[in-house]
């Protein structure tokens, strides 16, 4: 269930960042937070416990003034990997 739930989030991020008028470098970074999240769960030994969570955490505060729907849905993001254990 977590993992679908996630990847639910992940593909309203992506329909936000094609739609969100923001920087390359912006758009950048969270296109390649999704592709790193989706990998990181193919390979659950890459991660170490609480770094995406940590990496998620730090993009809300950057977004939330400017993007509010983004910084939302990087903190639900954020709130289902911490109870995956991600």
């Amino acid at each position: 269930m977590d993992r679908q739930q996630l990847q639910q989030h992940l593909d309203q991020l992506s329909e936000a960042v094609a739609k969100m008028d923001a920087s390359s470098d912006q758009k950048a970074t969270l296109e390649a937070l999704i592709v790193d999240i989706e990998r990181k769960l193919l390979e659950p030994s890459l991660t170490e416990p609480g770094s995406m969570v940590e990496q998620v955490d730090g993009l809300v505060s950057s977004f939330e003034r400017d993007h509010p729907t983004v910084a939302g849905i990087l903190n639900n993001i954020m709130l289902t990997l911490t109870s995956m254990g991600v």
